[in-house]
């Protein structure tokens, strides 16, 4: 694993650390007394990384996209997806439409390749993960129950920064600050779906958010004048959020024409606060001695704002077009330390997919029966950075195609480019490759067949 994601992040300030630990380094760097001899490295490292950027050192780090890694081939969109034959998590009014005796069994894996620069340094990473696991079942005509795992949000960092201040590298010598973070916030949901009519659906989903971030920042200060190290400062502080919320989702089918439809749909997530439980403990190293400056526990007040969201789907025998909203006011929502050149504000998201079907009922040529997507999405990030929002941008295509000629059972896979950061002053700028694979096993295809024979 790289021991730094940008050597330093220039535009970027990493010197206060989650609003203690940077103000604690200045204090204990001047109270703490010098050590003599080499100072035991005490700077541990993650073990694995679920996300890799600078810009998770805030609040609950990167919001993922959300939605089956089916639908990230067509950016995302959802909230007015209804087809039978597929679990749709972004809005939970959907499950009303699984058949009778059927389920629709979900699961899929993400790979990540992320690029990060600054204009002076540079560093990538790679990870896999799961994306999504989920189970439907109808309980009636008209009636679904949708059991899902999936991500939140994903925080991992390592970095490096390097004392600039005269003052302290003239009258102390040589100051070296480490940040790491690592962590996410996970989902659990149960969604139920209703028809109200065979054209108007309901929705409601009640979803539990729990995840761990630890957070852990080391100083080391080195004398120019003497080969002396000053007391080395290290703090770990793990974070766990545990929290209910609820999603309510609607959607209305018009018909259009003979054999297309027109689904509008809505989503509401109401704001809710969550009880953030920390930890903090902060030692002090010298030559051979351990000081306990601070071990402590408190609980701190997180808002999660409200959401709302809005789509429209356009299906016809062959193509599909989808349009996505969403918008969530960060504002407030958590404390950012003051003097600080980062602010919350406003997040939003416009997805837009298409999906071709050449002939799904061509019984020679499999390319033909096979569902061909390709989405674009932009994004503003709940951060600002000097005023200006960070954005997130980009482009995917994938395919789906059957296990076998006659069934609902698929196979999708699908490739994602984008890139992430400020546009201005040459700030840290990401660029990542993400690649999907995605297994929904429908089950009327084999549980609920008759045999044939005794």
């Amino acid at each position: 694993m790289p021991s730094s994601i940008i050597g330093s992040l220039r535009g970027f300030s990493t010197r206060r650390f989650g609003g203690r630990c940077g103000r604690l380094a200045g204090v204990v760097a001047a109270l703490l007394a010098v050590g003599g001899g080499a100072v035991e490295n005490v700077w541990g490292q993650m073990s694995s990384l679920n996300a890799f950027s600078p810009y998770t050192m805030y609040g609950i780090g990167d919001m993922a996209v959300g939605g089956s890694a089916f639908n990230r081939a067509m950016g995302g969109v959802g909230i007015a997806g209804r087809d039978p034959h597929a679990f749709n998590y972004r809005n939970p009014a959907s499950m009303s439409v699984i058949p009778r005796q059927s389920a629709i069994f979900n699961f899929a894996g993400e790979g990540k390749n992320i690029y990060a620069r600054d204009g002076k340094t540079s560093t990538s990473y790679n990870t896999f993960d799961i994306h999504d696991l989920g189970l439907a079942v109808p309980l009636g005509r008209g009636v679904g129950l949708g059991f899902s795992l999936t991500p939140v949000s994903s925080v991992g960092y390592v970095s490096q920064m390097v004392e600039r201040n005269p003052s302290i590298t003239e009258n102390i010598g040589s100051a070296v600050y480490h940040y790491a973070g690592d962590g996410g916030i996970t989902q659990v949901a149960m969604s139920l779906g209703v028809n109200v009519t065979p054209q108007f659906s309901l929705g409601a989903s009640l979803n539990y958010w729990f995840g761990d971030i630890e957070r852990q920042y080391n100083a080391t200060l080195t004398s120019y004048l003497e080969a002396d190290t000053y007391r080395s400062v290290v703090s770990t502080e793990n974070q766990n959020l545990s929290k209910i919320l609820f999603t309510l989702g609607a959607q209305y089918v018009f018909k259009v024409g003979k054999s297309n439809a027109l689904c509008i749909g809505a989503t509401y997530q109401p704001k809710v606060t969550a009880r953030v439980k920390q930890s903090r403990a902060t030692l002090s190293y010298g030559n051979s001695s351990v000081d306990t400056v601070f071990v402590g526990d408190s609980r701190w007040k997180m808002h999660i704002p409200g959401k709302v969201g809005a789509g429209i789907y356009f299906q016809s025998t062959r193509l599909g077009v989808a349009f996505d909203y969403t918008r969530q006011d960060w504002k407030g929502a958590f404390e950012i330390p003051t003097g600080q050149d980062v602010a919350l504000g406003v997040q939003q998201e416009y997805r837009f997919g298409v999906s071709y079907i050449p002939n799904r009922f061509d019984i020679r040529h499999a390319l033909n029966r096979w569902t061909y997507k390709a989405g674009l999405r932009y994004g503003d990030s709940y951060l600002k950075k000097g005023g200006h929002q960070l954005h997130d941008a980009a482009v995917s295509l994938g395919v789906d195609f059957g296990l076998k000629r006659g069934t609902f059972s698929r196979v999708g896979v699908g490739v994602e480019y984008g890139e992430r950061g400020s546009w201005y002053k040459n700030e840290a700028r990401e660029r990542y490759f993400n690649f999907f694979v995605a297994l929904s096993l429908f089950g009327h295809d084999y549980w609920f067949h008759r045999p044939k024979y005794n």
